[in-house]
């Protein structure tokens, strides 16, 4: 008897977690529920990971360890812990110099729709660290992989640790759906251009104009940055270098204290505010169009990352 043509199959029955399928296992046929094939399948494929820099890798602003409060590494948010990339891949999160309860985590631009899961792997911990959804499901983290499923819209990724805890981890995962499906390391060059979306350093040498007693710089970096005028670490500028007006060859040395203030203008330039001693010199040389070099090493930050749940 010929075999039905696929068009004209009987529609699917539903499924539910519990319903029992027919699975062969080399010897013979075995009854096998639907969530088992389900986990099974998650070893075998992998959802996108809506997380960026899962694996800590990217370290734009250079430290070799972070503190207290702010971003560590691209895209991870630190409150009360010190954060370490280590040499070797993953990173280390300490809470041993606060009383309160230390904070790792990262915002996500939109937040997920219906299920998801949260998925991190352990190399070690050290006391209860708890890694935890925005409904407040929750897990204690345990070395190897620790996983939390969420039916309510998630928008961050976040692990808790107690006074005197220590954790490190080897890579983390916020995906859609009910299962936590396979990491995927992502591709360096891929992930570093997301993290630029977020955060970028300026350096080198820029074009621009002096006017109204002002520096203005070409940033074209801005143009391609999660908000339209991002702001300044104002923590860590370093802009000393020369300074070159028109066709002059002789540069005007800048110093650190040569400038007082930085931000980015309504048009997406640099605007530098010049100390009273570099402002003479300035306007001394007379003409608009400069070039600032920057001396290697130096430069200042661009920040668009997400400071709170926007």
């Amino acid at each position: 008897m010929a075999g039905k043509q696929v068009n004209e199959l009987d529609a699917l029955p539903s499924f539910t977690d519990t319903s029992l399928l027919p699975v062969h296992n080399g010897t013979g046929l075995k009854k096998g529920l639907l969530s088992q094939l389900a986990n099974y399948l998650g070893n075998k494929f992998s959802n996108p990971n809506l997380l960026i820099n899962s694996d800590f890798k990217i370290n734009q602003r250079g430290a070799t360890s972070y503190e207290k409060m702010g971003y560590s590494v691209d895209r991870w948010k630190i409150w009360n812990v010190t954060v370490t990339p280590n040499a070797n891949g993953g990173i280390t999160i300490k809470n041993d110099k606060y009383t309160d309860t230390g904070t790792f985590l990262q915002y996500l631009e939109n937040a997920t729709e219906g299920d998801s899961t949260l998925s991190c792997y352990v190399t070690s911990v050290s006391g209860t660290v708890t890694m935890v959804a925005d409904d407040n499901s929750q897990v204690v983290l345990k070395q190897g992989l620790n996983v939390v499923h969420t039916s309510a819209s998630t928008k961050a990724f976040t692990i808790f640790l107690n006074q005197g805890t220590s954790i490190t981890l080897k890579w983390a995962k916020l995906e859609q759906g009910k299962h936590a499906t396979a990491f995927v390391h992502p591709i360096y060059s891929e992930e570093y251009q997301k993290c630029m979306w977020y955060f970028q350093p300026i350096t080198g040498a820029r074009s621009g104009f002096f006017s109204d007693s002002k520096i203005y710089l070409n940033i074209p970096e801005a143009n391609s940055m999660r908000i339209s005028q991002p702001s300044v670490d104002s923590s860590n500028i370093t802009l000393e270098g020369w300074i070159y007006m028109g066709a002059s060859t002789d540069g005007i040395n800048v110093e650190s204290p040569d400038i007082t203030n930085a931000s980015v203008d309504r048009y997406k330039e640099l605007a530098l505010t010049p100390s009273s001693a570099l402002l003479s010199k300035l306007s001394q040389r007379g003409g608009s169009t400069i070039s600032y070099a920057i001396k290697v090493g130096g430069g200042i930050n661009l920040d668009a990352e997400i400071y709170d749940d926007e």
